[in-house]
């Protein structure tokens, strides 16, 4: 059986987390395990920090991030 890869993607949170692990759970009773995982960070609030910083500086810090991803490549075969 040639491999084959599957990529998943996942948020960067604690829910994303959970997903995760249910999901490797179920693809790995499938034969499925995993060939490589990254976890991109999320980007700075650019535009709320922006009007934050109009009221007071210090609250532009206040304006957060988004979630980034978390990408999981999973493969079968050839073992």
């Amino acid at each position: 059986m040639p491999k084959e890869y599957t990529n998943l993607q996942f948020p960067n949170n604690a829910k994303g987390q959970a997903e995760k692990l249910q999901a490797l759970q179920t693809y790995g009773g499938q034969g499925w395990r995993v060939a490589s995982e990254t976890i991109t960070h999320g980007k700075f609030k650019g535009g709320n920090a922006c009007c934050l910083a109009v009221l007071c500086l210090p609250l532009a810090f206040c304006a957060g991030s988004t979630d980034g991803y978390i990408n999981v490549t999973l493969e079968r075969g050839d073992e």
